[in-house]
């Protein structure tokens, strides 16, 4: 595989390593017991929901926060680790270990969730879909996940949900910290990777990277990936601070293809770094934030492609080698204000610009004899928004509107309500979310919109969504049960016949959510998600109707009616601990990869098992078994999964 400049790669890293910030401070906003001030620990909080944070009582079911010794325990490598063992969220992954990953959060498409780093917008390149497999979880302190309508608070892509990933802050903690990983394991996977954090007076850094390679298990299938992620805090004062965070990941990937039509040649290289200063102001009553980010995805595609002669014959005139780069560069500038009027009542506001530029070398990759055509667009955004937070005794009522101006398509207006009704005799909370949300085209949807007759527009959702959360047992045993409806209007769709995008079809996705963990003992725990799933849409470009008639009712592919997810923790002795989750897909469908027509898909069930010994206070082993049970299966039609796989590490904390 072709590599990346390694001087660029130098600077990069010694940029990013350099990056200063100071950690919020939201101890003023947050209500902290005696006893946890006495322990000097903070009680986790999530700030996904509203983006000012709430402790986990007073966030909804479709809310899940995923912390940093969650990812330990189960030796998460990356995002897809973490989010496809929540309910509600359909991972379907491409193949093997750095394969094209898709996300149908609640069913709905993989653009249609939003993805952050403390709350910067992460760069989803041309396609407008951040590759999930590429996305690093080391420095993360907690991962918060959204389920459900996010554009109030976010803005664009907030149909699905909202994934907002939390870095580690230095200031967190005492003195110095740090630890050295190294992990091997089938078909030639090797893993490395270092985490350090060191806190002295004002200011804090934690940094952290990782190395990976493997094989695979097919031909024209190895991946490599380095991935680096720093924060460095600064305290001016008791009420001011400064942050500067950072992210690189460079992957080199080859790109087998389905297994009817394999590749041997094909791959592509990515490089996506994100950069972003802020400013914080906090106080008892008002926090005011403001923060510049830079990112940039690039893609480069190396592939080999058939010629035919433009004769009615279609003569094959041989392969011939075509390439192309691909990119995303963008700005962000982000305010939000929180202003406590009282006690009960929290009112933000917050202003938002994007600057987007993207370009292509080559949209006719499948012609390598034509003559190459380019693109090149600037998109922009400006958004306003403001949201409240008001309790009532029991009663906590949530509502925002938001306003988005853009140059290349309609402007958008959202809003939320929000209604909690909390029942503290029985520690159990009702939710009711009523919301509009919206997900614009991406760069590449306008690219290949080769129509000027149909001028393109934001796809569009309103959403309701019941839920309910309890704790029983003296808190042993919580559940939490969801209800939800998506009805999308103007979902996009490409015409591969006349390379045109249009806004066509509608869709539904609705379904329940389930979920409960329960302590059995001091030892034991067990964790169950279940998601009842039903996703359909009318749609003109069915492959079964030939493009003749509309078809109402089209299931949306890839999308199990019955999504199962189960864990179990056992504490053998203090040091020695093992797990097992399982993923089941159950009645879905897919697109066959040689018909082309949209069939029945194989059912398929999954465990990992994970074991790690703390042999002391500075070295732990663990081990891993991914597919244990070595079942033959495909995510993704055409693109089988790997096999039984067997990892063994070691950590060295200090």
């Amino acid at each position: 595989m072709n590599k990346q400049n390694p001087n660029k790669q130098l600077a990069t890293l010694f940029g990013l390593a350099a990056t200063v910030c100071l950690a919020p401070l939201y101890a003023e906003e947050t209500q902290i017991s005696e006893d946890e001030m006495m322990d000097g620990q903070l009680p986790p909080y999530v700030v996904v929901a509203t983006r000012t944070p709430l402790g986990l009582d007073r966030v909804s079911p479709s809310v899940d926060f995923i912390s940093s010794d969650e990812i330990a325990q189960w030796q998460a490598r990356n995002l897809v680790d973490l989010i496809k063992q929540k309910p509600g969220m359909v991972v379907i992954e491409s193949g093997a270990t750095g394969a094209q990953t898709s996300l149908f959060t609640r069913g709905t498409e993989s653009n249609h969730t939003a993805f952050f780093l403390d709350g910067r917008r992460m760069n989803v390149g041309f396609g407008n879909q951040y590759d999930l497999s590429n996305i690093s979880i080391g420095n993360v302190d907690n991962v918060q996940v959204q389920r459900g309508a996010s554009s109030v608070n976010y803005g664009s892509s907030g149909i699905g949900g909202v994934i907002d990933v939390q870095l580690q802050s230095a200031l967190d903690q005492d003195g110095a910290s740090g630890s050295l990983e190294a992990e091997g394991g089938s078909n030639h996977f090797r893993r490395s990777a270092f985490t350090a954090s060191v806190y002295e007076d004002r200011f804090g850094l934690s940094v952290s990277g990782s190395a990976i390679a493997t094989d695979n298990e097919r031909k024209n299938d190895a991946y490599e990936a380095l991935n680096w992620t720093s924060r460095f805090d600064y305290r001016l004062t008791n009420e001011w601070s400064l942050e500067l965070l950072g992210q690189y990941t460079e992957t080199a990937k080859e790109l087998p293809n389905s297994i009817i039509s394999p590749t041997l040649k094909d791959e592509q290289e990515t490089e996506n770094w994100l950069l972003s200063p802020g400013i914080r102001y906090a106080t008892d009553t008002l926090t005011v934030h403001f923060f510049y980010s830079r990112s940039e995805s690039q893609v480069d595609l190396f592939q080999i492609e058939s010629a035919f002669a433009a004769s009615p014959s279609f003569a094959y005139l041989g392969d011939f080698p075509i390439s192309n780069t691909i990119a995303v560069v963008s700005d962000e500038l982000n305010l939000q204000a929180d202003y406590s009027v009282s006690d009960d009542l929290l009112v933000s506001a917050g202003l938002n610009y994007r600057n987007d530029e993207a370009r292509n070398t080559n949209l006719n990759t499948f012609s390598p004899l034509d003559p190459a055509v380019p693109y090149a667009e600037v998109f922009e955004q400006f958004g306003v928004y403001a949201h409240a937070l008001w309790i009532l005794g029991y009663i906590e009522l949530r509502g925002g509107l938001r306003a988005d101006r853009y140059t290349d398509f309609d402007n958008e207006v959202t809003s939320s309500f929000e209604f909690v009704y909390n029942l503290t005799a029985t520690e159990a909370a009702w939710f009711l979310k009523v919301a509009t949300s919206y997900a614009p085209p991406g760069a590449a949807d306008l690219a290949y919109d080769y129509d000027p007759s149909s001028p393109l527009n934001a796809e569009q959702s309103k959403s309701y969504e019941l839920g309910l959360r309890q704790a029983l047992l003296d808190g042993d045993f919580v559940y939490s049960i969801a209800l939800f409806r998506n009805e999308i209007e103007d979902l996009l769709s490409f015409d591969p016949y006349t390379y045109d995008t249009f806004n066509i079809e509608d869709a539904v996705t609705e379904g329940a959510e389930l979920s409960a963990e329960y302590a059995v003992t001091k030892k034991l725990k067990l964790g169950l998600g279940y998601t009842y799933l039903v996703a359909e849409a009318d749609r003109l470009n069915d492959p079964r109707t030939f493009g003749v008639d509309p078809k109402a009712g089209v299931r949306l592919a890839r999308r199990p009616k019955h999504l199962l997810q189960l864990s179990a923790d056992y504490q053998f002795t203090d040091s020695l601990r093992g797990g097992l989750q399982a993923i089941g897909h159950f009645d879905r469908e897919d697109v066959d990869p040689v018909s082309f027509l949209q069939v029945d898909a194989e059912d398929y069930f999954v465990i990992r098992l994970v074991v790690d010994w703390s042999v002391n206070d500075q070295l732990t082993l663990f081990a891993r078994v991914e597919n244990l049970l070595d079942e033959t299966y495909a995510p993704a039609a055409g693109f089988p999964a790997l096999g039984r796989a067997g990892y063994l590490g070691a950590r060295w904390a200090f």
